[in-house]
């Protein structure tokens, strides 16, 4: 079968499809380090931020710069950096807006053009050695600027890329690359020089790989390099230069089964997906996953109905959460929702400044004028002082929930 690949951000929700475990562990054999994490949905239960999180929730408001608009809604990587906070605006101003630490606008990298230093689009960004790297640069190549702004380099490259990190463990860099027929791989990695390539991950003509734009499914966990790819039920880990499978989940009899989804390989109609996945599929997963100082997380429907997957990497011990996990922290919002990574034990989301301001309003309904009084002076104090600050904007207030020590 082949498989569709396109850099361009889709339309619906990316998932991951559960293999069978016998194909699993026939693709895995003699791997010892990895972890198989056996889910039993019999076994999914109410979950509470407060099980994996630290009590306090940080918000910080990314203020409008007056002279170049808002930021793009749909926010998906912030990385902060050296007390500085950078933002990839895709969809807005299809650049790099840098803030500080406490939200306040400083400069953006941005080259928007056909020329040489320039880009019409891009769809990531890693930093190392005092340099920003944008990634799924079209016209295809990679580019280099400083922490300012200030454009360095940019070098040439046969593909467009959807991912790409550094790893200063082994000086290399590694990117997502296309792969659609035998002989192709999905990954690759170089050296500093653009040399010595070694490939890994092959195309296999029997898997079904789905659509989707590959952009954020690679993670960076100190000096550790981790990747998911959707459709297929593993976590892979960079090792001696290339990637090998590290977690992978066993959902026994709720597994979906693959060869429901080979009507969709071959050409796509965007509203029958929805469909399928609304009301067919039996399994599936959300692109989005998180691997923390100590936990894995992710999400997936199974039969309709909502999942998070809380996965103790000390303990080894699976969490299987129904719906998503309650917000028992300061209650601003029934649930938390979760689709930021910022570092190694900070995760989150961000929402425009508007949308947590009509939520304090909520609760104040709810509450009434001595309840609401109560609730911001203590648990909702940090929410409460973010949704007045941002309550005219439409820049994104950034919710972080920091993993329990």
């Amino acid at each position: 079968m082949k498989q569709t690949y396109s850099l361009l951000p889709v339309l619906f929700c990316s998932i991951f499809i559960s293999c069978s475990s016998d194909d699993k562990e026939d693709s895995t054999e003699g791997r010892d380090s990895l972890e198989t994490i056996h889910v039993d949905l019999s076994e999914a239960r109410e979950g509470k931020l407060s099980e994996f999180f630290e009590p306090e929730i940080e918000y910080i408001w990314l203020k409008e710069n007056g002279e170049e608009g808002l930021l793009g809604r749909g926010v998906r990587q912030v990385i902060f950096h050296d007390e500085k906070i950078y933002v990839p605006d895709m969809q807005g101003c299809r650049c790099i807006q840098i803030f500080d630490r406490t939200g306040n606008y400083l400069n953006k990298i941005e080259a928007f053009g056909e020329g040489p230093g320039e880009y019409l689009q891009f769809y990531g960004a890693a930093i190392k050695d005092g340099e920003v790297m944008l990634s799924g640069v079209f016209p295809t190549k990679l580019m280099w600027f400083d922490l300012n702004g200030k454009f360095l380099r940019e070098q040439k490259i046969d593909q467009q890329i959807g991912a790409a990190a550094y790893s200063d463990h082994d000086k290399r860099y590694y990117f997502y690359t296309k792969a659609s027929e035998s002989g192709d791989f999905f990954f690759e990695s170089v050296n500093e020089t653009f040399k010595d390539t070694v490939r890994s991950i092959p195309f296999d003509e029997l898997a079904y790989y789905g659509y989707y734009s590959g952009a954020s499914t690679l993670k960076e966990l100190g000096d550790q390099i981790y990747f998911g790819m959707p459709f297929q039920d593993t976590i892979y880990e960079v090792k001696e230069s290339k990637l090998f499978p590290r977690y992978v989940w066993d959902f026994g009899k709720y597994g979906q089964d693959l060869k429901e989804m080979a009507k969709f390989d071959v050409e796509v109609n965007g509203m029958e997906y929805i469909k399928f996945q609304n009301s067919e599929a039996k399994l599936y997963f959300s692109e989005n996953w998180f691997i923390l100082e100590r936990l894995l997380i992710s999400s997936f429907r199974h039969e309709g109905d909502s999942y998070n997957l809380v996965y103790n990497r000390e303990t080894g011990r699976p969490n299987v959460i129904s719906k998503l996990l309650l917000n028992d922290l300061d209650e601003w919002s029934t649930y938390a929702n979760i689709f930021i990574q910022f570092s190694d034990r900070k995760i989150g989301a961000a929402f425009a400044g508007k949308t947590l301001y009509k939520n304090l309003q909520k609760k104040k309904e709810e509450l009434g004028e001595t309840g609401v009084e109560e609730y911001v002076k203590t648990k909702g104090k940090n929410f409460a002082q973010a949704a007045f600050a941002a309550k005219d904007s439409e820049n994104p207030v950034l919710i972080i929930y920091t993993v329990k020590k």
